[in-house]
């Protein structure tokens, strides 16, 4: 009866240990040597009679290798799935806003388009180079929103990026207006709208001909914090350049100036069906 090779193996096993067990064992350089072509002498004899497997090391080497690199790939895939989900959590942003949704044939909308592109292929370039901005223009329902969501989304999938997307009349009632009551939360809250890879704000005076000056004031300091920590900013407004100067003053206006934001003019009529042209 043939034994198996694990068989083999332990009785291999047995006849070390009891060698090792004999007190007047030869420990000589010659009789090591000995040993070792005996054993090697009886594993030939075993792989001729078939009781012991053939091995090609080589192949055995490469399939372990690939194995091993697919479990990475798979863990990796999977620490990726689960950051872009708590990523997309924290920008709490709207599902239908991506570059899907949007036309690209849109004559208002193509060149739009390309630039958040740019915008987004360029993003770590930016990032050493003290930041970069992009303010975004134009009547309600023109898009606004959806193009700067598109980029926040292709961010965070695409390229692991931390976004907060924010509505500043939010952001004024957590910092100013005790929704945030805890002092400690609201540091915590300053601190991520300063830290996060990039902020978008949306409706910054929105309706306004004029910021309060506490409010104007904290945004301005903000925008400088996230220029010296090379952070980048979407600012979202129904103003166009000149009319938000007024409605933010001068420390604001100069802050998103320090920035050389690309202006992004959205008009047209209303995209969203609910609301129709808003010229009508």
């Amino acid at each position: 009866m043939k034994k198996t090779p694990e068989e083999i193996a332990a009785d291999l096993a047995e006849i070390a240990r009891r060698r090792r067990q004999r007190p007047d064992q030869d420990l000589s350089a010659t009789n090591a040597g000995g040993q070792v072509q005996g054993l090697l002498a009886r594993l030939q004899r075993l792989r001729a009679s078939g009781t012991l497997p053939q091995y090609d090391y080589a192949s055995l080497k490469r399939q372990y290798e690939e194995q091993a690199n697919a479990e990475v790939r798979l863990a990796q895939q999977e620490a990726r799935q689960k950051r872009t989900e708590r990523l997309l959590a924290q920008a709490d942003l709207n599902p239908d806003w991506t570059f899907a949704n949007m036309d690209p044939d849109d004559p208002a909308l193509g060149h739009h388009i390309a630039t958040a592109h740019h915008f987004i292929n360029a993003f770590d370039h930016w990032g050493t180079k003290g930041g970069t901005a992009i303010l975004i223009y134009g009547d309600f329902g023109t898009g606004k929103s959806t193009l700067a969501g598109a980029i926040a989304h292709e961010l965070i999938r695409q390229h692991q990026k931390s976004v907060i997307f924010q509505q500043w009349a939010s952001v004024v009632d957590r910092l100013f207006f005790g929704v945030i009551e805890d002092q400690e939360s609201r540091n915590q809250y300053r601190r991520a709208l300063e830290e996060v890879d990039l902020l978008v704000l949306d409706e910054v005076a929105a309706n306004r001909s004029r910021l309060a000056e506490s409010q104007s004031s904290f945004l301005g300091h903000l925008l400088r914090r996230r220029r010296n920590l090379s952070k980048s900013v979407i600012i979202i407004t129904n103003h166009d350049p000149q009319a938000l100067h007024r409605a933010v003053g001068d420390f604001c206006f100069e802050a998103i100036k320090a920035f050389h934001p690309v202006d992004i003019a959205l008009q047209g009529p209303s995209r969203r069906p609910d609301i129709g042209d808003y010229r009508s």
